[in-house]
């Protein structure tokens, strides 16, 4: 992240397609609109999120509120290739970033991208959990945002008085040319197109390897070799991925939240006390749908009150996590009087 001011550069119009637009003409179809706010219909990722980025801006009252609710709770993997783009609007970044807040692997992806501006991150860290500060507020967080972002933490009532004090600390010292991202490997640093060649080769050799070779792979590989092998129909396979010492908080964080994840992947999650540790990751299993319910009701204890009600009212849990939620609320309601 370059140390100048990233509000100098000029405005940009979003470009939307010919879908999307086509959602603000003025005989729009109001149920088509509803139909997408909640989420439905045939429109690509990227698509959907700026026609929600839109009813937040322009769109009535229940429309808004609609398209809040389904950003809120859209998967990391759905958004990804926008959270990702570097080439997408600023203003859509920051809608993002606002509305899920209090979503570490939205965060993460986030902070990878470049086109993210300085005032997104200011607004996060002034307002963001406890569980966000401390898994971004490392030894890479001077390196990797300048003064003015990280003096957002110090406005933030989350942030403890240590963390505050090594932050005031760090005030005069600027922001590094080449920050070094969080959970990227060493050789994420080559350019996009080698990267892409690369990935399109290992894809190819994997078909070569047999079991034992792609055990070891699994172990031992880099970030783009966890990718590949991590989706791999065998279960011995895909489960050697999650014992690579290499494997970030963050990629863990990207699993629990994949939908898709298997229940191989998942179990393992589960058994590790370390990754159980991440307020985010626990949130994330208890939305899983692979995530066995006698698990995924144990962690409800562990959520904060706000997580709670959100999960009481969500469609994207079984009815058993909605009871127990709405169980809890009642519960503490009657307890405070």
């Amino acid at each position: 992240m370059p140390d100048t001011t990233q509000n100098e550069k000029p405005a940009q119009r979003l470009q939307v397609s010919p879908e999307v637009a086509a959602l603000f003409a003025k005989d729009a179809d109001p149920s088509e609109q509803m139909k997408i706010a909640r989420g439905h219909g045939t429109l690509n990722s990227v698509d959907y999120v700026h026609a929600l980025f839109l009813f937040s801006l322009h769109g009535s009252d229940e429309l808004k509120e609609v398209a809040k609710q389904t950003m809120l709770q859209s998967s990391n993997s759905a958004l990804r290739p926008v959270l990702e783009s570097s080439a997408q609007h600023p203003r859509v970044l920051d809608s993002i970033a606002r509305v899920r807040i209090d979503d570490l692997g939205t965060l993460v992806l986030l902070r990878r991208n470049p086109a993210v501006l300085d005032e997104t991150w200011v607004h996060i860290f002034a307002n963001c959990s406890y569980e966000i500060l401390s898994h971004f507020c490392d030894d890479t967080f001077v390196q990797g945002f300048p003064p003015v972002v990280r003096a957002a933490v110090l406005e933030n009532k989350q942030a403890p008085d240590d963390m505050k004090r090594v932050i005031e600390e760090t005030m005069s010292i600027g922001v590094s040319s080449n920050p070094t991202d969080e959970g990227v490997d060493d050789d994420d640093e080559f350019s996009g197109e080698y990267e892409e060649t690369q990935t399109i080769n290992k894809q190819k050799m994997v078909l070569e390897l047999g079991m034992a070779e792609k055990v070891k792979m699994a172990m031992t590989g880099d970030k783009e070799w966890r990718n590949i092998l991590v989706k791999d129909s065998n279960k011995t396979v895909s489960s050697a991925v999650l014992r690579n010492p290499r494997i970030t908080d963050g990629e863990i964080l990207f699993l629990a939240q994949n939908r898709s994840s298997s229940e191989d992947v998942v179990r393992e999650i589960l058994l590790n006390r370390e990754w159980l540790k991440n307020y985010a990751v626990r949130h994330a299993l208890i939305m899983h749908p692979r995530t066995p319910l006698p698990k995924a009701i144990r962690f409800l204890s562990t959520m904060n009150d706000k997580d709670v009600r959100m999960l009481a009212k969500s469609r994207n849990v079984s009815s058993a996590i909605v009871n127990n939620c709405r169980r809890m609320i009642a519960a503490k309601q009657n307890r405070n009087g």
